[in-house]
């Protein structure tokens, strides 16, 4: 008797962005915008070959490049899919090549985070980003402690508990049916591996 195939991999589109990241990334963005304005202007008006108006361009131009450069960083490591395949989830990114993967052995549990929905106001963050496109990298949060965060909707959050590493916080389009899926395919992952 042949053994049965493990079970094909369920996708999982991310939420779309809250209000909050929705705000942080179109100010980030119009930011950027207005710095380049007293380029414009310069050029525009023909000053820009005067003497000190050089600086104050260069300047300009490399707070819009810095912003820029922001702005498609964290568009690239934005999630857009969560996968869950036999033996591991995955966080597809937008522009990243290799998802952020996390093998079943190394997950304790899996739950509804819908309590946290007040990330980043009351959480602290301790590096990456806390808006611009989502939620990404690592936070120190109140009363909770280490976690990690590759989420788009704050109100979506479904945790990942993991015992090698704080835990991921992640956001399904489909919270509740994201959980339900997973916790099946931990039960069967067990199963295979008890035969």
């Amino acid at each position: 008797m042949t053994p049965p195939s493990p079970p094909a991999a369920a996708d999982f589109a991310a939420a779309p962005l809250d209000t909050y990241a929705e705000r942080i990334t179109t100010g980030i963005a119009l930011l950027g915008g207005i710095t380049l304005l007293p380029a414009l202007f310069l050029t525009l008006s023909g000053l820009l070959l005067r003497a000190g108006a050089v600086p104050g361009v260069v300047v300009s131009l490399a707070i819009a490049a810095t912003l820029g450069a922001w702005l498609l960083l964290n568009y690239a490591a934005q999630p857009v899919a969560y996968v869950i395949e036999p033996d591991r989830v995955l966080v597809r990114r937008r522009w990243w090549r290799r998802p952020l993967v996390v093998r079943f052995d190394h997950i304790v549990a899996v739950s509804l985070a819908s309590t946290l929905a007040d990330v980043p106001r009351s959480g602290v963050r301790q590096a990456f980003n806390a808006g611009v496109f989502g939620y990404h990298g690592p936070f120190i949060l109140s009363g909770l402690g280490r976690v990690f965060l590759s989420a788009t909707h704050r109100e979506r959050l479904v945790a990942i508990a993991r015992h090698d590493a704080p835990p991921l916080l992640i956001s399904p389009a489909q919270p509740r049916a994201f959980v339900d899926a997973l916790r099946e395919a931990l039960i069967e992952a067990a199963m295979r591996a008890d035969r």
